[in-house]
């Protein structure tokens, strides 16, 4: 079952059930069974007696021994010839012998009393016993107990079965919140009821806490890495400003090494945020073809430094909600990167085009390619294919990082692959 309400529902139907199949089976073995045969027995052996001692004695016999049985016990006994005539009083009690209708025995409950009679085999007498309160109110309280007991058992059980589960949940929120980033809910993948259901999705929380925390380690291990360079030159630099004569100089390299470590600081606070609450990002419609467009544009005059240039073609006009700003620098830092690796002579090539399900851009250089032992980790943070580069020259190895958390901001993604010559990476964004 899918709801925990309908296993409660359920349960609780059933326990019902069981119940009243104990409590049918208890009072037809008590009283359908045992206690009337115990009965019949009764009544026919004080039957016999009360007809040998009318029989012996008349009325006055009769009456003595009705006295006696009376005082045993709290039922009322009456001895009457087949018209229903009482032998020891003379009253009419023929009402009785007609509701038998002929039967040789019978027994009803007639308002508060409970009567039973049974006529002697050759017809002759009729002997009925009245019991003005055929039941206490403590009568079956042994068979209430039992059922009480059976109904108890049965909801502990449908109690435990609910509660069990989220016990062992509890556990292992308990050790995920000391620490043990590994702690899982054991929830069966098959289950789909809330309690599994809640299993299966503080486990997906836990996968995303347990990346982010380790992410976050891996970034603050790298960063502390990455700073070591630019601070120590920020330090030489400053003691060459006070001890070199050419102070101009000197104050521009500082500076360009300000900027290179402000450039690094902004670009690890702009992936915290992407990474952190996308939420945030603001939205709007995004004519793509004008934004790659313009992006080519602005990046021509970097390709004929690096003597290569820019092709960019689309099958039809795109527009996207999202983001212009993380766009622009996504596929930018692509673009850049494309042109770094393309060797002279080369084109660093811009594709748009949709279909109706994805928009898809793939931007190719015709270069050396990547490594395919390396494709998996290009997109790290401060990963560079080429370990021969610094900042001076590749860059901080950010601006893949920087490009796919900015598409994933779009519900999209980006891969790259060899395209033999040079490497293509291709974007995916939904349409909405």
């Amino acid at each position: 079952m899918r709801s925990i309400s309908a296993k409660i529902i359920f349960w609780s139907v059933a326990a019902l059930l069981i119940s009243l199949a104990v409590f049918t089976m208890v009072s037809r073995s008590v009283i359908g069974g045992p206690l009337m045969e115990s009965l019949d027995r009764y009544n026919s052996f004080h039957f016999l007696q009360a007809r040998q001692a009318y029989q012996g004695g008349g009325p006055t016999r009769l009456s003595e021994y009705l006295a006696d049985l009376k005082s045993a016990g709290a039922v009322e006994h009456h001895l009457t010839d087949s018209r229903g005539k009482d032998l020891e009083t003379g009253e009419d009690r023929s009402a009785i012998i007609r509701l038998m209708g002929g039967q040789p025995r019978w027994m009803s409950r007639q308002d508060d009393q409970f009567i039973y009679a049974r006529t002697s085999d050759d017809g002759r007498y009729a002997w009925v016993g009245i019991v003005r309160q055929p039941f206490s109110p403590f009568t079956f309280a042994p068979f209430y107990l039992i059922v009480l007991a059976t109904v108890a058992a049965l909801y502990w059980l449908v109690a435990a079965r609910i509660a069990s589960p989220l016990r062992r949940l509890t556990a292992v929120v308990d050790r995920f919140g000391q620490g043990d980033l590994a702690a899982r809910s054991p929830a069966p993948k098959k289950s789909k009821d809330e309690i599994a259901n809640l299993g299966h999705s503080f486990n997906a929380m836990a996968d995303r806490i347990q990346t982010l925390l380790v992410a976050e380690r891996q970034l603050l291990q790298d960063v502390s890495h990455e700073l070591r360079s630019p601070l120590a030159r920020l330090t030489f630099e400053a003691e060459m400003v006070r001890k070199t004569p050419d102070r101009d100089a000197s104050a521009l390299r500082l500076r360009r090494e300000i900027e290179r470590l402000s450039s690094l600081v902004g670009t690890l606070i702009d992936m915290a945020r992407m990474e952190g609450d996308p939420a945030t990002v603001d939205m709007e419609d995004v004519p793509l073809n004008e934004l790659l467009q313009n992006l080519a544009a602005d990046c021509a005059v970097e390709a004929e430094a690096n003597h290569c240039r820019i092709s960019f073609t689309s099958s039809a006009a795109v527009t996207v909600p999202g983001n212009a700003e993380l766009l622009h620098r996504a596929f930018e830092n692509v673009i850049r990167n494309a042109i770094r690796y393309s060797p002279p002579g080369g084109t660093v090539e811009i594709h748009l085009y949709r279909n109706q399900a994805q928009i898809k851009i793939a931007i190719r250089d015709h270069g050396s390619g990547i490594p395919e032992n390396l494709i998996p980790r290009i997109f790290d943070p401060f990963f560079r294919a080429d370990p021969s580069r610094d900042e001076a020259t590749g860059g901080i190895g950010l601006g893949l990082a920087i490009a796919r958390r900015a598409i994933r901001v779009h519900h999209g993604d980006i891969t790259a692959e060899n395209a033999h010559p040079g490497a293509l990476l291709r974007f995916t964004l939904p349409v909405n």
